[in-house]
């Protein structure tokens, strides 16, 4: 993995109260990728319903269970914690300690093995395929990003599990890993990037393949 930094990322958010008292604060985030893929030729219903219904004509959300594959396989998997930008941090404390009705929002994009150099605690939602030194990648027939849905914090730790991000893969292309940010848009350059994650190696979708994808976010 490639990052240029900590993977764990840590936040110094350190707190004394007194010189025998320190409290310390750190991101360990953790994000899991499952590709879900369809045998050759597969006559289930849900493989009949791929081959013939139109992902626009239907919500997202309908098309991901009405065109679920009954027999899929799991390709591959990538378990593995992910970097947290100085954008993301700077946002974190901002909203958190400063500011006021606001509401989060997050979405999980995908990025290019094309091109591809390296991931930075600099990286930036602004430079999303410029000088990041990676770009987006949108093999998916989803209208936008996907959106993650954290679930109740508990014992620090807030995650998707209960609602898991799944891109509906159209088209084939390698992908080297994904990131968090706050715009919905794909290859938008506003809001705010969160963070990024390295796969331990580039991984190959195809069209039909289900990408589900669950991020959890801790505080330790």
């Amino acid at each position: 993995m490639n990052y240029g930094l900590n993977p764990e990322s840590n936040m110094a958010a350190s707190l004394t109260a007194n010189a025998g008292l320190k409290l310390n604060s750190s991101f360990n985030n953790i994000y899991r990728f499952e590709c879900l893929r369809r045998p050759e030729g597969c006559p289930c219903i849900g493989c009949q319903n791929y081959r013939h219904v139109d992902p626009d004509s239907i919500s997202e959300v309908a098309y991901s269970a009405l065109t679920r594959c009954e027999k899929s396989y799991v390709a591959w998997v990538e378990e593995v914690h992910n970097i947290v930008t100085t954008e993301g941090k700077n946002d974190h404390l901002t909203q958190y300690f400063k500011g006021s009705a606001y509401t989060a929002s997050f979405f999980i994009g995908l990025v290019n093995n094309a091109g591809f150099t390296t991931y930075s605690a600099g990286d930036t939602a602004a430079q999303i395929g410029g000088t990041n030194g990676w770009a987006e990648a949108t093999p998916y027939s989803n209208s936008t990003r996907v959106a993650w849905v954290g679930g109740t914090a508990s014992g620090g730790t807030i995650d998707n599990s209960g609602s898991v991000a799944v891109f509906n893969i159209n088209s084939t292309l390698t992908v080297r890993g994904g990131f968090l940010a706050t715009s919905s848009t794909k290859n938008g350059t506003t809001g705010k990037l969160y963070g990024a994650v390295d796969f331990s190696a580039a991984r190959s979708v195809v069209s039909g393949d289900t990408l589900q994808v669950t991020a959890s976010l801790s505080l330790v």
